[in-house]
């Protein structure tokens, strides 16, 4: 025991050395090993960032700026510290000088100071602004905005967005005052143009002139126009339109025009009952029956001649119905419940018709299906924004379809309405007060002729569908206008 007791005390002795020496490490204060230094100069301003190695008990950095190499008259800025990375900013300072610098850095025991270092701030200039996202697009509006980074070492006096339909918009063209000052600023953009493209620039402007941020382009979207449906569709390269909520109907005995309240309703065999006084509604017209007299014969929706010669548009074999005047066109009369003005809606052509069935490229690839619509046969056509997502149709695009092939309840129609999609009824056709073919066959006429004797329609039965026929112009067939998305 008593020699235990010998060897014992030498070895507390020895952990006793240890422990202070390992304690004197833990308060040494290691040199400042650097990884990188970044320098962001403005006029006025520097800011600094130090990403280090070591040490790694750096509790605490001073950094002390001064016009002179020697340091002796220096202004000091406390920095932020996290993980391995301090950051100082340097204000108030002089634009277009050479200024010195060296941090102090601690570990709460012990101070070392860094080298000396330079940088000469830069002389006064324009801002320096980017330009943020446009969001909240509308018909007619829009929001937008930026944000002011540098002031260019003088007082921002100005601020906003400017816009214009053509690139690179200045303050010269239309464009908001949001402010003054750095930071952050939102704006509103007002009576816009819809279905209309717009570039839109930051800007800001201090006394030495303005500067602009990137450019952004954005498209304002369409208004629905009353009595259409909320979908557009592409009838050539560069034109879309919106269908009419209904077939064009007509009654003689107060000469009005209206839309049919639903896509799926048409008057059927009462058609049979057209006469210059009949107080009812029909809905099947010989070809350029718009009730103006711009030159044929028959030129009333109540007209049954027999002749195609009656139906020449403006009394001529070779026009169309949107030639001279346009008055031949069903479109040119105030629909009562269409926004009753005249000249707002009009007939698409065969070339149109062709390109909405046939051509024109949809978000889907799907253009239209045939289908039956609250029991009713008839083609749905699907508008160019269309997504398989909303409802998934069958065998579309396909002309050789049944009406059975799409089957839609009237839940599922209220969505694919609410999503654009137009639907054309089979509502049969006229030949004199004769009709055929009603709830099995679909007639909709275009604007175009054909020859002397025809004029071009888009005919479609159960396993058939053509866009671009040709028939005589005395038949009365269903009439389904369009408009522009910005009337």
């Amino acid at each position: 025991m008593k020699n235990a007791k010998y060897i014992f005390v030498p070895f507390v002795i020895f952990a006793l050395l240890v422990l202070l020496s390992c304690k004197k490490d833990e308060l040494k204060l290691h040199k400042l090993e650097i990884s990188s230094e970044t320098v962001v100069k403005g006029a006025t301003s520097v800011q600094i960032t130090i990403n280090y190695n070591y040490p790694t008990n750096l509790k605490n950095v001073d950094g002390y700026v001064s016009t002179m190499s020697a340091m002796t008259v220096a202004n000091k800025a406390t920095a932020t510290i996290d993980g391995k990375t301090f950051v100082v900013r340097f204000q108030d300072l002089e634009a277009n000088t050479t200024y010195y610098y060296q941090f102090e850095y601690s570990n709460g025991v012990d101070e070392i100071f860094t080298e000396v270092k330079s940088f000469t701030t830069n002389d006064y200039g324009l801002p320096t602004v980017t330009t943020n996202d446009v969001t909240n697009i509308t018909a007619e509006s829009a929001t937008c905005g930026g944000n002011v980074t540098d002031d260019g070492g003088l007082t921002i006096t100005a601020c906003g967005v400017c816009w214009s339909t053509s690139q690179n918009p200045t303050i010269n063209d239309s464009h908001s005052t949001d402010g003054t000052g750095t930071g952050t600023f939102t704006s509103s953009l007002s009576n816009l143009n819809s279905m209309t493209t717009y570039y839109i620039r930051a800007y800001a402007t201090n006394s030495k002139g303005t500067s602009y941020g990137e450019q952004k382009a954005f498209k304002t979207s369409f208004v629905t126009p009353t009595g259409a449906i909320a979908g557009l569709f592409s009838v050539s390269l560069d034109t879309q339109v919106m269908f009419s909520q209904g077939n064009l109907q007509y009654q003689a005995s107060t000469n009005t025009w209206r839309f049919a309240e639903n896509q799926y309703d048409f008057i059927g065999d009462a058609n049979a009952n057209i006469s210059s006084t009949y107080s009812g509604w029909i809905d099947l017209f010989g070809w350029g029956t718009s009730g103006y007299n711009h030159g044929a014969v028959c030129y009333q929706p109540y007209s049954t001649s027999n002749i195609d010669s009656d139906y020449y548009a403006y009394g001529n074999a070779s026009y169309n119905l949107y030639d001279q005047t346009g008055k031949a066109d069903w479109g040119y009369n105030a629909i009562s419940n269409g926004g009753n003005t005249t000249n707002k809606w009009r007939t698409l052509t065969r070339d149109e018709w062709v390109y909405v069935f046939d051509i024109r490229s949809t978000e889907s690839g799907n253009r239209y299906a045939k289908s039956q619509v609250y029991g009713i046969n008839g083609v749905i056509l699907l508008p160019d924004d269309w997504s398989t997502s909303t409802y998934s149709l069958n065998s579309t695009n396909t002309p050789g379809a049944s009406y059975t092939t799409n089957t839609i309840t009237a839940a599922d129609w209220s969505t694919l309405e609410g999503a654009g999609a137009v639907f054309l009824p089979a509502a049969g056709w006229r030949n004199g007060t004769n009709v055929y073919g009603v709830g099995s066959y679909g007639n909709y006429w275009s604007a175009s002729y054909y020859d002397s004797n025809y004029a071009r329609f888009v005919s479609f039965y159960n396993e058939y569908l053509d866009p671009g026929c040709w028939d005589d112009r005395t038949w009365g067939r269903s009439v389904r206008l369009v408009c522009s998305a910005e009337n």
